[in-house]
């Protein structure tokens, strides 16, 4: 059956409350995948149908993956670190350590299929139980700024393990051999513990292996790291993030069982973002409306930089409807990426042209009303330039 383990992952999640249509359906679909050779897959559901006392304990607070042996990480446990300069290769960050409230606004969809995943690395030691191996890493790409990097922390600490950070441009050594050495090192490292090994900045090592531009040494490192990824696929769960999806080799790509695209946010996801970023000014709804609406285009971070940068202005010089807007002018003129953005630039130069802009916007909806608030103008104004 053709994504089991997200159809497996569902139904464990929803026995947790069980009820006798639910477990009437899912012994249907367990006879059927039976009766049609997928003998792995019902013995999977069986075990899910055992009960609650069943569930409970293939799923205990810590995950363990029953074909793999490995410690318990503590406190007491240092990263490996280069033997040339003696800089630590990665940085681990313990389950509770993590700043709080900082998650990644995810798109409905992403957001789905994330939890999804987490799931089935949750459940990754029943499902080898069953015969089935589950899909132990991850590649997260997309544009700087959109989360990728929060999105691994947020895993982590749903999974309870520690997080084992590497930025891989951090291995990258001048003496020939020390890079492959480097991310051998913190492979065997990552293997020994429970943890989840994040590889930031990915495609500083995992490069094409042909690029005309690279030396022959870059061969010997994705080689290296190729083996690694292998025999890390046995063992235990690993993420990686990289802004230039399109540098990786294809032998590189290829060994991640799932790959994500993080876009940049939609509509909704902006608002979101606005509202969260200007928590503790005083905003209405028009004000969130009208950035989800300038932001279009804009990453998380950027997102974040310019919500900031109003806060430090209405703080400074008081809040009122005045003063978003010009804060927001200061902004535009400290800003030097500001032409990226038309929507930025139709802000700074014609108000009626925005207003007209913005009425007949069909992703966020603007009233005569609501734009007559927003300008600090009269709703007859708002009608005379919409009518131009």
């Amino acid at each position: 059956m053709e994504n089991f383990p997200t159809v497996l992952a569902i139904c464990r999640t929803a026995m947790r409350s069980p009820s006798a249509t639910l477990t009437r359906n899912i012994g249907k679909l367990r006879d059927a995948l039976g009766s049609q050779g997928h003998e792995d897959q019902a013995e999977a559901l069986s075990v899910v149908l055992a009960g609650k006392r069943a569930t409970d304990a293939l799923a205990p607070s810590r995950v363990v993956l029953a074909r793999a042996t490995v410690e318990r990480m503590t406190r007491s446990v240092h990263a490996p670190v280069d033997k040339e300069s003696g800089a630590p290769l990665a940085s681990i960050i313990f389950p509770g350590d993590a700043e709080q409230g900082l998650e990644p606004i995810l798109e409905a969809d992403l957001g789905m299929a994330i939890e999804a995943l987490v799931s089935e690395w949750q459940s990754a030691g029943m499902l080898l139980d069953a015969g089935i191996r589950p899909p132990l890493n991850l590649l997260l790409y997309g544009a700087p700024g959109t989360g990728k990097t929060a999105l691994a922390k947020v895993i982590a600490a749903q999974m309870k393990l520690p997080l084992v950070t590497a930025r891989l441009d951090g291995l990258i050594s001048s003496f020939l051999g020390t890079t492959a050495r480097n991310i051998a090192n913190l492979f065997e490292f990552a293997n020994r513990y429970e943890c989840i090994l994040l590889l930031d900045e990915f495609d500083a090592v995992a490069k094409i292996r042909d690029d005309p531009h690279e030396l022959g040494e870059i061969k010997r490192v994705v080689n290296t790291l190729l083996q690694c990824l292998d025999e890390r696929r046995e063992r235990g769960f690993t993420i990686a993030i990289t802004n230039h999806e399109h540098l990786l080799d294809a032998a590189i790509w290829r060994r991640f069982d799932s790959r994500v695209a993080i876009p940049r946010p939609g509509a909704g996801s902006r608002r979101r973002m606005v509202a969260r970023f200007l928590n503790g000014v005083a905003v209405e709804d028009v004000d969130i409306d009208f950035l989800a609406w300038l932001t279009d285009g804009r990453s998380g971070a950027e997102i974040e930089t310019l919500c900031s940068s109003i806060k430090r202005y209405l703080v400074m010089n008081g809040t009122g409807r005045k003063s978003l807007l010009e804060a927001l002018k200061v902004n535009l003129l400290l800003s030097a990426d500001h032409s990226d953005s038309p929507r930025q630039d139709m802000f700074a130069e014609d108000f009626e042209g925005l207003v007209r802009k913005l009425s007949n916007d069909e992703e966020i909806r603007f009233t005569q009303e609501s734009l007559a608030r927003l300008f600090n103008t009269t709703q007859s104004t708002i009608s005379r330039w919409i009518r131009k």
